[in-house]
């Protein structure tokens, strides 16, 4: 049975008469009369009793058009959900993120999203910059707030800037370095450095070297942490000092 068939049928049923139906669906009534004719040689019993004055259904008959009914309504909900479903109205939305580098947006992102769209479900997931790229590629995640896409990123991932931001020096209380009143990176040359695990962070970790390298020496690490409140715990305690991206972390 075909779902412009049971329409058909039900429309015959409920008009009680083949002209009626063939002008509710814009047709002629030949086409009702055959569509019908071969539903019930399909079925193998007779759905409707004629006569010159009027049609009838029959028990068999008043027994497809409640199914047929049900069988309608769960075909027009289906479209509803994919239609929803496909502009974005419905569904899942699995968001990765760094928390250090959204949490001055992402509340009130998502707030306001749920807001405009009640039917999608949000799932939030802290990951790293690396856990963000393997997770959106092996499509456990819909949506990745994170660094720039690595130069090996697949092709068909795009990717758009939210912000800018730059290196700034961390220091513990009370460190020498403190005192100066103006801090270049070569003052921090001679001190210990705690940096965030390259594989969680590679980004990152290229930029600190990059900018050590460049001012002429390679920083002593000391730690690396996988995460980055570890990494300013550290300096907090006086183990080394760190470049890191402000209200940014990774």
């Amino acid at each position: 049975m075909e779902i412009r068939t049971l329409k058909t049928f039900v429309t015959v049923a409920r008009l009680k008469g083949f002209s009626a139906a063939a002008r509710a669906l814009n047709t002629v009534q030949p086409a009702i009369s055959r569509q019908i004719s071969d539903l019930e040689q399909e079925l193998g019993v007779s759905l409707f009793w004629r006569t010159t004055r009027e049609v009838r259904i029959t028990t068999a008959g008043e027994t497809l058009l409640r199914e047929a009914a049900e069988i309608l309504a769960h075909e027009e909900r289906a479209r509803q959900l994919v239609r929803q479903t496909g502009e974005g109205h419905l569904g899942r939305l699995r968001i990765g993120f760094l928390s250090s580098a959204v949490q001055a947006f992402l509340p009130g992102l998502v707030r306001d999203f749920t807001q405009r769209f009640p039917q999608v479900q949000v799932s939030l997931f802290e990951m790293t910059a690396a856990e963000q790229h393997d997770a959106i590629v092996a499509g456990q995640i819909d949506i990745a707030l994170s660094r720039p896409l690595p130069a090996n990123a697949p092709d068909y991932l795009e990717s758009a800037d939210l912000y800018a931001d730059h290196l700034v020096a961390f220091l513990p209380d009370g460190h020498p370095l403190v005192s100066k009143p103006e801090l270049t990176l070569s003052d921090m040359s001679t001190h210990p450095f705690a940096l965030f695990q390259r594989e969680g962070a590679p980004d990152l970790f290229d930029q600190v070297i990059s900018a050590c390298l460049g001012a002429g020496f390679s920083p002593k690490t000391v730690a690396q942490p996988n995460s980055m409140q570890a990494v300013l715990t550290a300096v907090g305690a006086g183990l080394g000092v760190t470049l890191a991206r402000p209200a940014s972390g990774i």
